[in-house]
């Protein structure tokens, strides 16, 4: 009877990992790549924000947030380097939108500090159904960390975790 009980507590630990994982990232908000699949926004410049960037530096961010704002149509966002001379380069380009309730965060993770110390992040999109306050832009600082056992990434569950769910449920089989 104990070996019945233990083995439904490790299928309930092993679901509940699994649904975790399943449900990280899963949300109401897009963000599209392809401009091909572009829907149509306006013409408006919501944030128009030139950013110094470090080795300290992790990423940019464009935050629309359709919760505490209204942020009811899409916006596109344009990163460009600036180089030294004040040229700039368009390095990506996508389009993201935030259900009824939701904040969408775009993150542009691929800075080239060591060679560009300056990029421009421009917003487009119909003022008229964009707050000024739906939208943020900024940076996240690079974190450093100390290689814990859970791993994974500050919004994953990771690997290491299903494996102590895994390694304890194999525990408590072992001990009936």
């Amino acid at each position: 009877m104990r070996r019945g009980r233990a083995t439904l507590a490790l299928v309930g630990l092993l679901v509940a990992a699994v649904a975790a994982v399943a449900f990280v990232g899963l949300g109401a908000a897009t963000v599209t790549t392809d401009s091909a699949n572009f829907t149509s926004v306006g013409n408006d410049s919501l944030a128009n924000q030139t950013i110094d960037v470090t080795n300290d530096t992790r990423s940019l961010y464009v935050e629309l947030d359709n919760d505490t704002a209204t942020a009811s149509e899409p916006v596109e966002v344009a990163v460009f380097e600036v180089d030294a001379d004040g040229n700039e380069t368009e390095v990506d380009r996508v389009q993201i939108s935030a259900a009824d309730g939701t904040t969408e965060l775009y993150e542009f993770d691929a800075l080239d500090p060591t060679n560009v110390s300056t990029y421009r992040v421009e917003v487009l999109g119909t003022a008229s159904a964009i707050d000024s306050s739906a939208l943020d832009v900024g940076t996240v600082a690079a974190v450093s960390s100390g290689g814990g056992f859970l791993g994974g990434s500050s919004g994953g569950i990771g690997i290491g975790a299903i494996a102590v769910v895994g390694i304890g449920g194999y525990l408590a089989l072992k001990e009936d």
